[in-house]
């Protein structure tokens, strides 16, 4: 038996994990939605299909994160578009070792004991939902919700991708709208408001269609897996640019994850046209917090949603 994600002593995605490796050939592993590539063009058309994500907007490879240099980034578009630099989200792939697991520990006691205002302000700028059980290991849709569901909310130049266009109303816009936004209270209603939201999610049919096409797109470089029979030795996280007290901060939104991350104010906070100070704000998190402490492993990778020039 699964325990519930009320049980916040283990790690929620260690306990997915396992779960799923345990329980392959159930009925509810098979109904369990597809994973998606970390393909950009596969991102790009779960984007496309569940928001009005303007056609100049697209999921691109990050190139040259991980070594370190502020200027070494380089944007590989899928499409061979040329690329400006304002970026409304990144989405990072990392491998669940032994040391990650470690870490993760470590910051979710160092969360428990987090500054309560800052947390509250965090909470009321983002929308965070948990990864239920339900969706298996489809970490990648969730990666990609987040980044869509909070786009709105970075620089100021970047468009909100949900306004209805048409008087038509995308089907996360009508998933977001559906769910209680504004947390009362700061730890038990933002646990109870995470879980809400991701039971909405994983029931949203529509939606859960949506990403099971994405996942099988042609696109694909490699064999989509079926349900319930995934590699299971990854794991997605996103981040967004929010701003807080008039400041872009750096914010990582995990389905796994207790509540968001503040990773900090990025450089060039007071030059409104270095967007991509954002971008390299996050190649620092990623080297920092993951890269460092597996520097043997290769199987990192990062994307990130940005404009056409």
């Amino acid at each position: 038996m699964m325990p519930t994600s009320e049980n916040e002593e283990e790690d929620r995605l260690k306990v997915i994990h396992h779960h799923l490796s345990t329980n392959k050939s159930s009925s509810n592993a098979s109904a369990s939605w597809l994973p998606l590539e970390s393909n950009p063009a596969i991102f790009t058309s779960y984007a496309e299909n569940t928001s009005h994500l303007p056609q100049t907007w697209e999921f691109v490879d990050v190139l040259g994160f991980g070594g370190g240099a502020k200027d070494d980034l380089l944007l590989l578009s899928p499409t061979e578009s040329n690329i400006s630099d304002t970026v409304a989200g990144a989405i990072f792939l990392f491998p669940t070792t032994d040391a990650i697991y470690t870490e993760r520990s470590l910051q979710k006691a160092r969360l428990r004991k987090h500054n309560q205002r800052h947390h509250e302000l965090l909470s009321r700028n983002v929308f965070h939902l948990e990864q239920v059980k339900g969706f298996g290991n489809a970490c990648g849709t969730i990666a990609a919700t987040h980044v869509l569901l909070n786009s709105g909310l970075s620089l100021p130049d970047i468009p909100d991708p949900f306004n209805d266009s048409g008087g038509t109303a995308s089907p996360l816009s009508v998933y977001k709208k559906s769910c209680i936004n504004t947390p009362d209270s700061v730890d038990q209603d933002h646990d109870r408001l995470r879980r809400q939201r991701g039971e909405m999610l994983v029931h949203t049919q529509e939606l859960h269609n949506i990403s099971d096409s994405s996942a099988q797109n042609t696109a694909s470089q490699t064999q989509c897996p079926q349900s319930g029979d995934t590699y299971l030795g990854h794991h997605y996280c996103a981040f967004v640019p929010v701003k807080i007290d008039g400041n872009i901060h750096v914010v990582e939104l995990d389905g796994t994850k207790i509540r968001p991350i503040d990773h900090g104010m990025i450089d060039g906070n007071n030059n409104s046209d270095d967007n991509n100070a954002f971008l390299r704000a996050v190649a620092n998190v990623v080297n920092r917090e993951w890269m460092a402490l597996e520097p043997n492993r290769i199987d990192f990778s990062l994307m990130a949603l940005v404009k056409k020039a």
